[in-house]
């Protein structure tokens, strides 16, 4: 019996992973910057004035002009964050760069656990790919939005409800500050989430079009993989069939590598490939 050799282990690509949230965490601070000049110079005295008018014991209060003078405001932010800040041209250069990081270490690990078992180089022509790249930069330009979005959405809800209930400036402040820290949360879990979730396609399809139909499921052995995945370690699944594909629907450091390459071309069903010596 030949003694075939091993193929190494899959890794996460966490350098990637936390390369890519720098960019949009810088993003996030811009906003938080203008915002803050925003409320602070332009938002605070209409709140001040409102007040004002409600302690001088004013019949009509001219409550909804000023209101409508504040989301005037906020909306006039949300437009400059959206031309300039997370600007289209800023989103797209950072999902471009990320995906291309993403396919060329996906590419490198396939290349390299081909090599070592079969000695050939497996990456031919992937006329898959061009269309594979444009959807992965469409989806993470699109979760790039989605940070800018949601905070807006949030200073509009805590600056509005702020002012109709009386809340003090300081309140208004804090709630502000720890949406930004939201924005930053939600950054770092979108470079995560994504970077496990195109690994995870990228390496599917590459297994598929090599005639690769199985894989191991490895997880990295620390304090951070779910019991419930931890007992997934070492079993082998279809991709057809199999376990979650790594990082479609957990975040974690879910590594899954195929079975044998040469065993799956040889033979489906068993777990090694028998030679006469």
């Amino acid at each position: 019996m030949v003694n075939q050799p091993k193929v190494p282990k899959s890794s996460f690509p966490t350098a990637i992973s936390v390369s890519y949230y720098p960019g949009k965490s810088q993003l996030v601070d811009l906003n938080r910057k203008n915002l803050w000049n925003v409320f602070t110079n332009e938002i605070k005295p209409l709140i001040y004035e409102y007040r004002r008018q409600m302690d001088s014991g004013l019949f009509v209060v001219d409550f909804e002009n000023i209101l409508a003078k504040i989301t005037n405001l906020l909306q006039k932010d949300r437009e400059f964050s959206t031309q300039f800040v997370f600007s289209p041209k800023a989103i797209n250069e950072l999902a471009n760069s990320f995906v291309k990081s993403i396919n060329a270490f996906s590419k490198d690990t396939f290349k390299g656990q081909m090599q070592k078992v079969l000695g050939i180089d497996p990456i031919g022509r992937e006329t898959w790919l061009e269309s594979f790249m444009g959807s992965a930069v469409s989806e993470n330009v699109s979760w790039i939005k989605s940070i800018d979005k949601d905070y807006h959405d949030k200073i509009q809800t805590i600056v509005l409800q702020g002012v109709r209930r009386g809340q003090s400036i300081n309140e208004m402040a804090e709630a502000i500050s720890k949406a930004s820290g939201a924005s930053k949360t939600r950054a770092k879990f979108i470079a995560r989430d994504q970077s496990g979730s195109i690994l995870g396609d990228l390496t599917r399809t590459r297994h598929l079009n090599a005639g690769m139909k199985k894989f191991v499921w490895r997880d990295s052995d620390d304090e951070r993989v779910r019991d419930s995945h931890a007992d997934l370690d070492g079993n082998v699944f279809t991709w057809k069939d199999g376990a979650t594909v790594k990082g479609r629907e957990e975040v974690s450091q879910l590594m899954q590598r195929q079975k044998n390459l040469k065993t799956e071309k040889v033979n489906d069903e068993d777990n090694r490939v028998r030679r006469k010596g």
